[in-house]
C-alpha cells in the first residue's frame, strides 16, 4: 500500500463528510428550532503492516460530529400558537415512535382541538396530551401554564438535560430522541416567550465560507493523490521494464 495515498484519501474522506455536514446546515439556515451539526477533526495513526517502529506510522484524519445546542435567535410573529424558549429546555412531544424533544415551537390545533408540532405530534403537558378548550383564546405564560379564561387548565412539560451532547441524539430537522445517559430534569429556569421562535442556530455566511475552505482542501488533497497516482504508475512501469 502507498501510505501517502492512504492518508490523502483519509484526509478527502473527512472533507467529504464536512461538506455533507456544511451542506445539511445551510439547507437548514431557516428551519425553526434547527440546530448546526459540528465536525471535529482528529489525527489517527497506526503502525505499517508488518512493521513495530513507533517511528514509522502512517498518519490520517477523522471526523466526530457533534450537535451545537447554542440557542438561535428569537424572532416576533404574534402568532398565539408560536412560542420560543428562553434558556436550555425543550419540548416534550409524543411521537409513534416515542417521546420526543425539540426547540420548534410553531404549534397547531388537530381537529380534535388537540396542541401538536407541524408534523402533527402530540405536545405533552404535564398530564399528558393537551386538549385546548374550544372557541377560547389561548394563552402561555412565562412558566408554560396554557390559560384560557383566565384560567390555567393545564402547563407544558419543559425538560432540560445537563450534558444534551451526549444525553440527545438528532433525528430528522428538529427532533432529539434521548440515548438514556441521563434522565430529563425540569426545566424550571426556562421562559416561554408567546407569539415568537426560535431561528437556526446556523450562521448562513460562516457556514458558506466554511464550504469554500473545505472545498479547496478538498481539491488540494485531490491534487496531491493525482500526483502520487502518477508517480507510482511511473514506477511500476519502470520495474516492469525490467522484468
Amino acid at each position: 500500500m502507498d501510505y501517502g495515498i492512504y492518508a490523502a484519501f483519509l484526509g478527502m474522506r473527512a472533507r467529504q463528510r464536512t461538506l455533507e455536514v456544511q451542506a445539511n446546515n445551510i439547507a437548514n439556515a431557516s428551519t425553526d428550532g434547527f440546530k448546526a451539526e459540528r465536525l471535529i477533526y482528529s489525527m489517527v495513526e497506526a503502525e505499517k503492516k508488518g512493521d513495530a517502529s513507533s517511528q514509522d506510522l502512517v498518519s490520517g484524519v477523522t471526523t466526530t460530529s457533534s450537535t451545537d445546542f447554542s440557542q438561535g435567535s428569537t424572532r416576533p410573529t404574534g402568532r398565539d400558537l408560536d412560542i420560543s424558549i428562553n434558556g436550555d429546555a425543550f419540548l416534550q412531544i409524543q411521537t409513534s415512535g416515542g417521546a420526543r424533544y425539540t426547540r420548534a415551537g410553531n404549534l397547531t390545533l388537530d381537529a380534535a382541538g388537540q396542541l401538536v408540532t407541524q408534523n402533527g405530534d402530540l405536545v405533552v403537558g404535564q398530564n399528558g396530551p393537551i386538549t385546548v378548550p374550544r372557541d377560547t383564546k389561548l394563552s402561555i405564560g412565562e412558566d408554560g401554564s396554557l390559560i384560557t379564561d383566565g384560567q390555567a387548565f393545564e402547563k407544558l412539560k419543559l425538560v432540560r438535560f445537563e450534558n444534551p451532547v451526549s444525553a440527545l441524539q438528532k433525528e430528522g430537522s428538529s427532533l432529539f430522541v434521548a440515548t438514556g445517559s441521563e434522565e430529563p430534569q425540569d426545566a424550571a429556569d426556562s421562559k416561554i416567550i408567546q407569539g415568537s421562535l426560535e431561528s437556526s442556530n446556523v450562521n448562513s455566511v460562516s457556514e458558506m465560507v466554511a464550504m469554500i475552505n473545505n472545498n479547496r482542501e478538498f481539491e488540494s488533497l485531490q491534487r496531491s493523490v493525482s500526483l502520487l497516482m502518477n508517480d507510482l504508475g511511473r514506477k511500476i512501469s519502470s520495474e516492469i521494464g525490467r522484468i
